[in-house]
C-alpha cells in the first residue's frame, strides 16, 4: 500500500461553532491557476467546490457551511498533488509550494502549527521504524538495525509525550494521541515480535471517536494492521490470514455507517492485493447489507476486476485448432495439472513468453499446456502457433470480443491459469517467472 509523505498530513475536526475561510496561496502562482476542495468524511472523498486564482494570487473558500474536519486540495490532475489542511470552525491560511515536495507553511491556524512539526517527524521515524521491521520479517536484520531502530523508536516516544502536552485544550489531542505506533522489543525474535505486535497494535486506540471519523487516521491504522504488518506469503493461505485480520477489527467499529465503509473500502484495496479477500467480503458482508447501502459500492465492476480466483472452477469451453474441436474439461483430466495460456500471436510479449514457456513445460509430465490463440484472423496464428507442437492449441476469433475474454474476465496477453485435473485453479501466474516460481514450489513439496 501506498502513503504519500507530505509536511501536512490529515487532521481532525471539531465542535466550534464559529464558521470561517480557507485563504490559500500555491507558489509559483501562475503555474496553478485552479484549486478543487474536498472534504473526508466516514472513508470517502467528497467533493466541496473549485476555485480559480483570483487577482490577487490568492484562493479563497467560503467555510461558513463546511463541516468541522480535514479537507483535500487538489491543484492538478496528477492524483499526488494535493494538500491537507484541517478547518476547525476558525480562519486557515496556508502557503504552499508543490514543487518543494508540497511545502506548507502555517500563516494562520494555532492547530496546524502545534501539528505540523509532529506529524512530520512522526511520519518520518514511523517510515524508517516500519522499515527496519520489513527487514526483521526477511531475517535480514543487523545489529547496526537493532541499535537505530532503539533509538528511533525512544525518540518516537519521546515525541509522543512531548505534543500530547503541548497539544492539551486543542482539537489536534485527540489525533495525537490516536497516531500513537506500537512497536515491541525489537531483539525479541521474529515470531515473537510480531505476535507481540499484532496483540498490541490497537491498544489504546478510540475506534468510536467521532472526531476520527472525519480524517483517514482510523482506516489507515486498519490499512497498516491488514496489509503490512509481516504480510501473510502463503498463496495458498494468505486469503484466510487476511479475512482473519479484517475480521478481528471490524468489531472494534460500533458505528455501522463507518464499519460498512470500511469494508467497502478494503473490499476495493484487495482487487489488487488478494481478489479472494474482495470476494469473501461481499459474500459475508456486502451481500446481506440492505440495498440501499450496497449503491454505496459496485459490485459487478469489482468482481469484474477481481476476474477468476484461486480454488474457483475454471469455466469449461470448446475450441478448435485447424483440423480439430476440443474440450477443455477433457484435456485437463488427462494430467494432474494443465498451463492454460491465453496468447496472440501478433503480442510482442507473447512472441517473447511463447518461447520460454515451451522450454519450461516440455519435461513437465504432469503437465498439460493449452494454448489459446485471441485472434483477429487465422494469420499470423496459423504458423506462429506451429513452433510449439507439445501444445494443445486453439483459436478463437474476434480477439477482445469474443465471449471468452469476459468469461475468463481476460485484460492483457498472454494470461495464465494452472488447473488441477478437477478444473480447479491452484494458480495464477503473472509472469513466465511466477510459473517457475510455481513449479519449484509443486516439487519442493513433493519431495517432503
Amino acid at each position: 500500500m501506498k502513503k504519500i509523505y507530505i509536511l501536512l498530513l490529515i487532521s481532525i475536526i471539531g465542535f466550534s461553532t464559529t464558521a470561517q475561510s480557507l485563504k490559500i496561496s500555491l507558489h509559483p502562482a501562475e503555474k496553478y491557476p485552479w484549486l478543487v476542495l474536498y472534504k473526508l468524511d466516514n472513508v470517502k472523498q467528497d467533493y466541496v467546490t473549485n476555485k480559480q486564482l483570483d487577482s490577487l494570487k490568492h484562493f479563497t473558500f467560503d467555510m461558513r457551511k463546511q463541516k468541522q474536519g480535514t479537507y483535500l486540495l487538489m491543484y492538478d490532475t496528477n492524483p499526488n498533488h494535493f494538500i491537507y489542511f484541517v478547518y476547525n470552525g476558525k480562519d486557515v491560511v496556508l502557503d504552499a509550494y508543490p514543487t518543494q515536495n508540497n511545502k506548507v507553511e502555517i500563516i494562520q491556524s494555532k492547530e496546524n502549527k502545534i501539528y505540523l512539526p509532529y506529524a512530520g517527524k512522526h511520519d518520518l521515524w514511523v517510515h524508517q521504524l516500519n522499515k527496519i521491521e520489513n527487514k526483521l520479517a526477511k531475517g535480514h536484520l543487523s545489529n547496526a538495525d537493532i541499535q537505530k531502530f532503539t533509538r528511533l523508536k525512544t525518540n518516537l516516544d519521546s515525541l509522543q509525550q512531548t505534543y500530547l502536552k503541548k497539544s492539551e485544550g486543542y482539537l489536534v489531542h485527540t489525533y495525537i494521541k490516536n497516531m500513537n505506533e506500537y512497536y515491541p522489543d525489537i531483539h525479541l525474535a521474529k515470531d515473537a515480535y510480531f505476535k507481540d505486535k499484532m496483540a498490541h497494535y490497537f491498544d489504546g486506540f478510540d475506534f468510536n471517536n467521532k472526531k476520527l471519523t472525519y480524517t483517514n487516521i482510523i482506516i489507515h491504522k486498519i490499512n497498516h494492521y491488514v496489509f503490512s504488518i509481516h504480510p501473510p506469503m502463503d498463496p495458498k493461505t494468505k486469503n484466510q490470514e487476511y479475512f482473519r485480520r479484517i475480521e478481528s477489527v471490524l468489531p472494534k467499529i460500533k458505528d455501522p455507517i463507518y464499519r460498512n465503509n470500511v469494508i467497502f473500502s478494503l473490499t476495493t484495496s484487495f482487487v489488487d492485493v488478494d481478489g479472494r479477500v474482495s470476494k469473501m467480503l461481499i459474500h459475508q458482508y456486502i451481500d446481506k447489507m440492505p440495498e440501499h447501502e450496497k449503491e454505496n459500492i459496485n459490485i459487478k465492476n469489482i468482481l469484474n476486476e477481481i476476474g477468476l480466483t484461486i480454488g474457483e472452477k475454471a469455466p469449461d469451453f470448446s475450441f478448435k485448432d485447424i483440423n480439430n474441436t476440443y474440450k477443455l474439461s477433457n484435456i485437463v483430466s488427462q494430467k494432474p495439472y494443465t498451463l492454460l495460456v491465453f496468447w496472440s500471436a501478433t503480442c510482442s510479449h507473447c512472441l517473447r513468453a511463447m518461447p520460454k514457456i515451451h522450454k519450461l513445460m516440455k519435461d513437465q509430465k504432469d503437465f498439460n499446456v493449452v494454448a489459446i490463440g485471441l485472434e483477429s484472423d487465422m494469420s499470423p496464428w496459423n504458423s506462429e502457433h506451429q513452433y510449439y507442437p507439445e501444445f494443445t492449441h486453439g483459436i478463437k476469433l474476434k480477439k477482445w470480443d469474443n465471449p471468452i475474454v469476459q468469461t475468463y474476465h481476460l485484460k492483457a496477453t498472454p494470461t495464465f491459469f494452472v488447473l488441477n485435473n478437477k478444473m480447479k485453479i491452484v494458480a495464477l501466474p503473472y509472469e513466465v517467472k511466477n510459473i517457475k516460481e510455481f513449479l519449484r514450489t509443486l516439487h519442493s513439496e513433493r519431495k517432503k
